[in-house]
């Protein structure tokens, strides 16, 4: 039996025998910060990786709103007990589909914009990540090295072994896009005229205007979606004032979410330099242990199908349990 079939067996047992809602009550003064990304209408969702790692169906997003507003109040407001926050990052114009179920609900949430998108084309990673879901099969080389785009799964490997190659070596990824140019342009790729509007252009400035008079937050998610943490102590100021600089203007939050967001793409000094540029708080995009108001975790539940696992990490049961496992193999190490 696979590990994943366990778990969702302990998820049921731990639903049903009341342990779930015992979690919820311990945890009944936590504030839950859940992250999504792009979501997608039903009739143009594929098999593709990309989807996979960055999209939910408008469905599927809209099954997770309604457990979510079952279980608490769903606000704006960093740190209110017991109840929920919702961000979007990326500012695709997918944002619009969210805004249409989140309406349904009476929910206001987060939209996190990179100042390059608003008005603009795909952002750096979003580029590469869609140009190797849709290229024609085959085999490619691809700084120097060959990859084969066969199936979804060998894309997904590219997909990282390219972009781990960005990150170790020089971080040049305007380099890597010039080389996929160069095989077969972007426009060309094979995308609908409706996706590629919704899932790799940003958002208008008429469409931010919308958000915000409908109450939503919209906040900073630096300038070009840049690893912060590998970005010249120069250029990480430069990105920060950029951002900062549109506090009152067009973002209407003090709130930023760091992009990646993961503790290895979030050094000391993008805490102080996001501190410096004016926000007063900032999410990852992680469970964060000991977090602060700079390191506020967040919470993604959209890659989950299962209730009962839904239900889990919204109680904190899985969270308990993942580290109720760490503990465990850390103590058959000794």
């Amino acid at each position: 039996m696979s590990s994943n079939r366990v778990y969702l067996i302990i998820y049921i047992l731990a639903f049903y025998s009341g342990i779930i809602w015992l979690f919820y009550r311990l945890n009944r003064r936590r504030q839950r910060i859940l992250v999504f990304h792009h979501i997608i209408p039903d009739h143009l969702i594929n098999n593709t990786f990309e989807q996979q790692i960055v999209c939910s169906s408008q469905s599927h997003f809209e099954r997770l709103i309604d457990i979510v507003n079952k279980r608490f109040e769903v606000t704006t407001q960093i740190g209110k007990p017991n109840s929920a926050i919702i961000t979007l990052d990326d500012g695709s114009r997918a944002a619009l589909i969210a805004d249409r179920v989140l309406t349904k609900y009476g929910n206001n949430a987060y939209f996190f914009l990179p100042l390059s998108c608003v008005n603009g084309g795909p952002l750096w990673m979003n580029k590469i990540m869609g140009w190797i879901a849709y290229v024609a099969p085959g085999e490619y080389s691809i700084a120097g090295k060959k990859y084969d785009f066969n199936s979804q799964s060998s894309r997904r490997k590219a997909y990282r072994a390219i972009t781990d190659s960005i990150r170790k070596n020089g971080y040049n990824y305007l380099s890597i896009i010039e080389q996929l140019e160069l095989i077969c342009p972007f426009e060309q790729l094979n995308v609908s005229e409706e996706y590629s509007n919704l899932r790799f252009q940003g958002l208008t400035d008429e469409d931010v205007t919308q958000l915000k008079k409908k109450g939503h937050k919209i906040g900073g998610h630096s300038v070009n979606h840049d690893v912060l943490s590998l970005l010249t102590a120069e250029k990480l100021k430069d990105d920060f004032k950029q951002c900062g600089a549109q506090i009152n203007k067009l973002f209407n939050c003090s709130l930023y979410a760091y992009p990646f967001g993961h503790q290895r793409d979030v050094s000391a000094e993008c805490i102080r330099e996001c501190a410096a540029a004016g926000f007063t708080a900032a999410v990852m995009n992680e469970y964060v242990p000991e977090e602060t108001a700079y390191t506020l975790s967040r919470m993604n539940i959209s890659r989950y199908t299962s209730g009962y696992e839904i239900e889990a990490e919204l109680s904190g049961f899985k969270q308990w349990l993942r580290h109720f496992r760490r503990l465990e193999k850390l103590f058959h190490k000794i």
